[in-house]
């Protein structure tokens, strides 16, 4: 009779024990199943977006980065003009460093009639219902000067290892003939204007 009860109570015990192993067994899985998918989403949110399909822009500088004291940066555009997607990426040296106050940004330019690489894309039929800026004069000087379009702050991107930026619009990107890398000392926050500072680097869209 005693030892039928004790052997009842080592049973209990036994399944006991057999039933907590279980439920610390499930929960060991549900742990480590939840950080595997954490960390699968925060390399999907962290991983660089890439341009798949389109061309290399290769980027020089120009004897104006001497001033920055940045004339040893390197950089490669790369650009999907009927996507709208541009990436950029820009290598510095050990000793180029961005002068404090500042920022570097990225534009995409059109030559205009009288300077810049490549050829304009003025067009007549955007015109057919009247001169732009309601002037003929100042229209005119606006066609023949280079324009730029902001793809924004180019900034340091840990992951690749260089100042990095992926633009991703919805309008056709082909009328532009080249990139352009400026730097901003006004830092875009007093003062902003919208036009481009001081062109460092440049290079041409080959089309």
């Amino acid at each position: 009779m005693y030892y039928s009860t004790r052997r009842g109570y080592i049973n209990v015990i036994l399944l006991i024990v057999i039933i907590l192993v279980f439920f610390i067994f499930i929960g060991w899985i549900s742990y480590n199943t939840g950080v595997n998918i954490g960390e699968g989403r925060a390399d999907t949110a962290s991983a660089p977006k890439s341009v798949l399909t389109g061309i290399d822009v290769p980027l020089t500088t120009i004897s104006l980065a001497e001033n920055a004291d940045l004339q040893k940066l390197t950089g490669l555009a790369k650009l999907d003009s009927e996507a709208g997607l541009v990436e950029v990426d820009i290598l510095f040296p050990e000793e180029a460093v961005i002068p404090q106050g500042s920022i570097i940004a990225a534009w995409l330019v059109d030559a205009g009639k009288k300077g810049g690489l490549g050829e304009t894309s003025v067009s007549d039929s955007d015109q057919q219902y009247g001169t732009p800026y309601a002037n003929v004069d100042f229209n005119k000087g606006v066609e023949d000067a280079p324009y730029a379009f902001s793809l924004g702050k180019i900034e340091w991107d840990e992951l690749r290892g260089s100042y990095h930026l992926f633009y991703e619009g919805k309008d056709n990107l082909s009328p532009y003939d080249a990139v352009m890398i400026t730097i901003e000392s006004d830092g875009n926050s007093i003062n902003y204007d919208p036009r481009p500072g001081t062109p460092i680097m440049i290079g041409q869209i080959i089309k």
